[in-house]
């Protein structure tokens, strides 16, 4: 990606970077996240050039950008990096120039930054808490949570064993549903039935099929599994309170 900038003169070289020309978008990033990396080139002589800017991190290519200025034309020249944990030293070198016999500053200033590691997820977080919790807890605790935990994991892989087979039993009735016989029912008719019924049949098919993958999702990643059971048990506390509150005298 380049950004023209045209009436900038540098009379010092007949081309190269401009000096301290390196810069990126952020100053601080965490691990994850896509940075850019900027520098300006310019062309103070009387004939266009062209080449590349190899950009560099840590020393090594992370990116070349092929550029074209016209006589005395300047241009800012980026590259995207996705930052990783840690510090990095960013810099560029200009290769393969054609057009002009002098260049001058064919390497930028170089630049550091440290990268820090990405927060964790809400639902990470919300693990761990619950880990140090149980961990935390006495060895009694620690028990009936095994046990617990023990008897929902069954019922979680019985629930992706059951959701897989009314997937595969529900795509497979949809694609060998039989149609009616226009022989019997006549031409017009029948496309009027099939219509109808295709449409109903199609709709909450369709819904059910959506239902069932939602679920499968849900119960094949044992976090979420979890956290939903969570809510839900917690839905019910709250709704088994109120029934009974609401009875006393």
């Amino acid at each position: 990606m380049s950004y023209a900038l045209p009436g900038i003169v540098f009379a010092s070289a007949a081309a190269g970077f401009a000096p301290g020309s390196l810069w990126l978008s952020k100053t601080e990033a965490k691990a994850g996240e896509t940075l850019k990396i900027f520098t300006v080139v310019y062309d103070s002589s009387l004939s266009p050039i062209e080449g590349d800017v190899v950009f560099t991190v840590d020393a090594k290519d992370a990116g070349t950008q092929h550029f074209k200025l016209n006589a005395g034309e300047t241009q800012i020249v980026s590259s995207d990096w996705k930052a990783v944990a840690g510090t990095h030293t960013f810099g560029a070198s200009l290769k393969n120039i054609s057009g002009v016999a002098g260049v001058a500053n064919t390497q930028t200033n170089s630049v550091n930054i440290a990268v820090t590691e990405a927060s964790p997820s809400p639902i990470t977080q919300y693990t761990n808490v619950v880990t140090n919790i149980i961990s935390s807890s006495s060895p009694t605790v620690q028990n009936i949570v095994q046990k617990v935990a023990s008897t929902t994991e069954g019922w979680r892989q019985a629930g992706v064993d059951w959701l897989n087979k009314a997937i595969y039993t529900d795509q497979s009735l949809a694609t060998s549903a039989p149609k009616p016989d226009p022989e019997v029912l006549g031409t017009s008719t029948s496309n009027v039935v099939s219509s109808s019924t295709a449409q109903k049949g199609g709709f909450f098919a369709s819904a059910w099929r959506y239902v069932l993958q939602a679920l499968l999702f849900i119960f094949s990643l044992k976090i979420l599994f979890y956290l939903c059971l969570l809510v839900v048990l917690y839905i019910l506390y709250k709704i088994i309170r109120a029934v009974f509150s609401g009875r006393r005298p």
